[in-house]
């Protein structure tokens, strides 16, 4: 079957981005505040944002360093957040609230922020597991658990689509079973959280390639986080943006303060912020998420989508294409208070 015309014309024709995503991702952005201008493309908060990395995050470098004209980003994501709210209220807003409480409202149906975005040149990026990995993956039916979860991921995915995103960039998890805060519980648990991983990016392939078979309008893009975040683990010296790396398994608590400075080096950590992967037990600093965003961009500027042969495709610059496919790839709210408690002593957005 044919592929259609496609949405995508190309990254540097891209204006507006809608990010959906967790602690990794989130800005601290309020769509009743400030909007996306010139003098601050992410609206509000001032640049970088209240970020998890101590610094820039993936988002920040994709909007400001890897662009290739100016991008709009409104980025809904906010830490602690998983995809599924199950029904109940959450301070840390899940996809499902960031998708109807805030982007449909605001951006979609009533439009009251009056962004102009269309589907051609805006991209739409999710970023979701993380704590829903770390949520579920010691329970003994947490492969039911998992399919509750894709199944929500899928159903917003598509509300997403209704409301007329057609450029899909979507992240599978990083192996965060080699995070400090997985490794302190044991090698049963690194194992347990490992294989829920892997289980649960297979979950994320199998909603995107459904997505792909259903609609033939989209384009999808993919950041294998799982295997960027291992290469560099393994080998620091293995991206341009990494080889600053010196410790890769640690961190130091003077620099889980949020301070936002980059070059902060503590005496009491033995070496600079910017050397160490990991800021605290699970999030890491700023250059992987620099590496996180070029590889993105380079994917973007390559056109690469996901194709039926399990292989990329370059459409032409007028959307024609092969018929896209994927490449295949090997209670919550007292979690998610003690995750944050842990990991930013006591100190939420």
């Amino acid at each position: 079957m044919a592929q259609s015309a496609s949405q995508w014309r190309g990254w540097d024709e891209i204006d507006n981005i809608f990010v959906f995503g967790d602690s990794y991702t989130a800005t601290g952005f309020e769509p009743n505040g400030t909007q996306p201008n010139p003098s601050n493309a992410f609206g509000n908060p001032a640049f970088p944002g209240r970020t998890f990395s101590n610094g820039r995050n993936w988002i920040d470098f994709l909007t400001l360093n890897y662009n290739d004209s100016y991008v709009s980003t409104y980025n809904f994501a906010r830490g602690g957040a998983s995809i599924d709210s199950f029904g109940s209220e959450s301070i840390f807003r899940p996809f499902d609230h960031q998708v109807d409480r805030f982007f449909l409202p605001f951006y979609a149906e009533n439009n009251v922020n009056l962004t102009t975005w269309r589907p051609d040149n805006t991209l739409f990026a999710t970023f979701f597991g993380i704590n829903d990995v770390n949520f579920f993956y010691k329970m003994d039916n947490r492969t039911e658990y998992a399919a509750l979860i894709s199944d929500t991921y899928t159903k917003y995915m598509e509300k997403l689509y209704r409301a007329g995103a057609r450029n899909f960039l979507i992240m599978n998890v990083p192996p965060i079973h080699r995070a400090p805060f997985t490794v302190a519980e044991g090698d049963r648990n690194v194992a347990r959280n490992k294989e829920s991983v892997e289980d649960f990016n297979g979950r994320i392939m199998d909603m995107a390639s459904g997505m792909i078979q259903k609609h033939e309008d989209i384009a999808v893009y993919l950041l294998d986080t799982y295997s960027l975040y291992n290469e560099v683990l393994d080998d620091p010296q293995s991206r341009t943006e990494t080889t600053g790396y010196r410790n890769t398994t640690g961190s130091c608590p003077a620099y889980s303060k949020r301070t936002y400075n980059e070059d902060e080096n503590s005496d009491d950590c033995g070496r600079p912020q910017r050397e160490f992967f990991w800021l605290d037990a699970l999030h890491p600093t700023p250059p992987i998420h620099r590496a996180m965003a070029a590889e993105i961009a380079a994917q973007l500027r390559g056109n690469e989508v996901l194709t039926a042969d399990r292989s990329s495709s370059r459409p032409s610059r007028n959307g024609s294409s092969s018929r896209f496919s994927v490449i295949s790839m090997s209670t919550w709210m007292c979690f998610a208070v003690g995750h944050l408690a842990v990991l930013w002593m006591g100190s939420v957005i």
